[in-house]
């Protein structure tokens, strides 16, 4: 199984391994793109963590910065951020499910009321196994937190839980169909963990797991590529 954290690209800002001179005297394009500084990435119905997998260009004489990479759940993104003399105008694209999908970055003024019919106000955090061939296992491991209880998205943080959540799993395939899925509620640990065995014989393509979780306060998805490798080579060296 395999975890993600997003603080090696906090860790990067602050060694200074990246500069980027600013077009604008009044602006400081890593201090105020704004997905840089929350880590996070939005599309309609899905937020991405972006990952320290990533890299920065300057285009137009540092008048845009492209920055493309992929989010810790294995989709590749790419943005252009122009720098104007008060702002930075943000918009780009994210590789999902077969598709190109438009990342939202728009920014709500205070003044802006926004009625939603649940908050999120729950950590949801995944290990998972990313690769698997035909006959094995593909593990799934959710816990959910209180998210002001866990802001550095520690799956073993021992305090924070959040039980009773329910959590709905499918795996879905490259034609839309789901192959798997499986429903329950956190364990007293905010745990709730789930198993796909990949059947025999399966070809080698990327699965699109789907983990939604809700209580009475809040609601959230998740979206992750699993690899299903099909058949074990005879002579598999990896």
């Amino acid at each position: 199984m395999k975890f993600f954290t997003i603080l090696g690209i906090f860790t990067l800002f602050s060694l200074g391994c990246i500069s980027i001179s600013s077009a604008s005297a009044q602006i400081d394009p890593l201090s105020d793109i704004g997905f840089f500084q929350t880590g996070k990435l939005n599309v309609a119905e899905y937020q991405f963590l972006i990952s320290d997998n990533f890299e920065i260009r300057e285009l137009s004489n540092g008048n845009i910065v492209r920055i493309s990479g992929l989010t810790l759940e294995g989709f590749p993104y790419i943005t252009y951020s122009i720098i104007g003399e008060e702002k930075i105008n943000t918009h780009g694209i994210i590789f999902i499910q077969g598709e190109f999908k438009k990342l939202n970055f728009d920014e709500k003024t205070p003044s802006e009321t926004i009625v939603v019919e649940k908050d999120e106000n729950i950590s949801v955090l995944v290990k998972y196994t990313q690769r698997a061939y035909s006959e094995k296992t593909v593990y799934v491991d959710v816990k959910v937190y209180e998210k002001d209880q866990n802001k550095l998205n520690d799956f073993d943080l021992n305090y924070g839980f959040i039980s009773d959540v329910e959590i709905n799993i499918k795996f879905t395939d490259e034609d839309g169909k789901i192959v798997f899925s499986s429903n329950g509620t956190t364990n007293q640990n905010g745990l709730f963990e789930s198993q796909y065995l990949i059947p025999e014989n399966s070809k080698r393509e990327t699965l699109i797991l789907t983990i939604d979780a809700e209580n009475e306060s809040s609601s959230t998805s998740k979206i992750f590529q699993v690899f299903s490798l099909g058949q074990i080579p005879d002579h598999d060296s990896n």
